[in-house]
């Protein structure tokens, strides 16, 4: 099995503060990752390094290596508007741009020079389609994108990711804001979508991780406890602390 990111003696600081500690984690390719923990243990702050959205903030720096198809991303000539193209992200809570609904998917190939014209309405049909969208949007292309609902929304974006052709997508807890119902669509389509990207997914939602999971890291106050595959995190862990957290007996 091929590992798409490997993480390795990773560390990462805001100014004096250490919020991770060491990691290494191998991150397999098309399969589905998710990362688990209580809140402030370092999470959401590695999902963004690895695509390095945390170099927006000053005084951040990192040590240690992220390999993404074995180069270091963190090297100094690596393009890192490249780099967000390669590793796609979604956030916690939808954020469509204030525009239709076709615009909200054409505007990175757009900004890209990737397509126009008839390519560019293939290209959001596939990424809308890809995004499972496409059958309750057909008609209504030219529609705010505001006017979806909170799940809509979120599928959305995640047809915007991917509208970019990209290797790997970053979840920030995608189903938070979510309803039942929205959030079992999101699951469905990230099954879907592992069949064709690498999947990197932060939820606090113990179900979630164990229903759509392929693999699982515990984090704890920014160290990873343990890191196996998601039916051994789940039903036998190796580490106590992992055991209480899942259980409900710490965190």
């Amino acid at each position: 099995m091929q590992n798409k990111i490997e993480v390795n003696d990773f560390s990462f600081f805001y100014g004096d503060f250490q919020a991770l500690i060491d990691l290494n984690i191998p991150i397999r390719e098309k399969q589905i990752t998710a990362l688990i923990g209580p809140s402030g243990c370092g999470k959401s702050t590695f999902l963004r390094c690895l695509n390095r959205m945390n170099d927006t903030i000053d005084g951040t720096r990192a040590e240690g290596q992220v390999l993404l198809d074995g180069r270091n991303v963190y090297e100094a000539d690596v393009d890192v508007v490249e780099l967000r193209q390669r590793i796609g992200m979604v956030f916690q809570r939808p954020n469509p741009f204030p525009q239709s609904i076709y615009d909200n998917v054409a505007f990175g190939p757009r900004v890209l020079g990737m397509a126009r014209g008839a390519k560019l309405d293939n290209l959001v049909q596939d990424s809308l389609e890809g995004a499972a969208l496409w059958s309750e949007v057909r008609h209504r292309l030219k529609d705010p994108a505001m006017s979806l609902n909170a799940g809509q929304q979120q599928r959305l974006c995640i047809a915007r990711a991917i509208a970019v052709a990209p290797e790997v997508i970053l979840m920030d807890e995608p189903c938070s804001a979510l309803d039942p119902v929205a959030t079992l669509k999101v699951e469905e389509l990230m099954r879907e979508l592992a069949e064709n990207y690498t999947i990197v997914i932060v939820t606090h939602n113990m179900q979630q991780a164990a229903r759509a999971s392929d693999w699982t890291g515990f984090f704890w106050l920014g160290r990873l406890v343990e890191f196996a595959e998601t039916a051994n995190i789940f039903g036998a862990p190796r580490e106590e602390l992992t055991e209480a957290y899942i259980t409900g007996r710490r965190g």
